[in-house]
């Protein structure tokens, strides 16, 4: 779409580079991910030191980078900053809790993910992009107890203005959010003149099920960034918790 008119809506990729396309972003970037970590932590109760692993590509990547800048500016850098690496899961666990890590913090492809987190299981804590999802409880069962995740929707009000399908998770909710934005930037526009709309949509300030919508002059989310929610037990099986959610973000 590079050098097209046409207005793109992007609710499935939180983290693309831009290609000279008008796209727009609903989602919280990847770097926004981790946002509130330091407090999550806090509110977890614990202490311990953590270590990033950074997961390959660009999201993992980025997810990682927000994790260190949280982290930093909370006065609690991490003690150990690596790549997830060709040795696998094992190797970077291994690498974590040889620096005095209690948390392994990062994200990228779910596979990724779910061996990092069986690898800690009994050693570390971990707060990865898949915990902020149904499959993490699916794939690791009880043993997802305590750990952390990012949620870009968590199911929690204000409900969306008109129900979704029975069973629908998060894609669904951010695909209709996509929706509802560019119908309110359609009729700011006032017209479906590309042009118009690509300024509207740049413009618009709204909010939706998932949060807040505000984009900059290359169409990057700036308003919204995701909760982060907590695995907890409970006589069905463990469910999660949001612990927190960003500054003017309501309940």
């Amino acid at each position: 779409m590079a050098g097209r008119p046409e207005v793109v809506w992007n609710h499935g990729a939180a983290e693309v580079p831009r290609t000279g396309a008008r796209l727009v972003d609903v989602l919280g970037p990847a770097g926004s991910y981790w946002r509130g970590l330091p407090e999550a932590l806090r509110l977890s109760g614990s202490d311990a030191d953590a270590a990033v692993v950074r997961a390959p590509g660009g999201f993992g990547a980025a997810v990682a980078a927000g994790a260190v800048a949280a982290l930093t500016a909370a006065g609690r850098p991490p003690v150990l900053v690596r790549g997830l690496g060709s040795r696998g899961a094992a190797d970077a666990v291994d690498a974590a809790r040889a620096a005095g890590a209690g948390w392994i913090v990062g994200g990228g492809r779910a596979e990724d993910d779910l061996a990092l987190a069986r690898a800690a299981a009994g050693s570390c804590a971990v707060a990865l992009v898949v915990c902020g999802v149904e499959l993490a409880g699916a794939e690791l069962g009880a043993a997802v107890a305590g750990s952390l995740g990012p949620a870009q929707w968590d199911g929690t009000p204000p409900p969306p203005p008109f129900a979704l399908p029975p069973g629908a998770d998060y894609p669904a909710a951010q695909a209709l959010a996509a929706a509802l934005l560019a119908e309110r930037a359609l009729a700011r526009a006032g017209s479906s003149d590309p042009d118009a709309l690509w300024d509207a949509a740049r413009a618009l300030r709204a909010t939706t099920h998932i949060g807040p919508f505000a984009v900059d002059d290359e169409g990057r989310q700036v308003g919204h960034a995701p909760c982060i929610v907590r695995w907890e037990p409970g006589a069905a099986g463990p469910h999660r918790v949001v612990i927190w959610r960003p500054p003017g973000a309501e309940a």
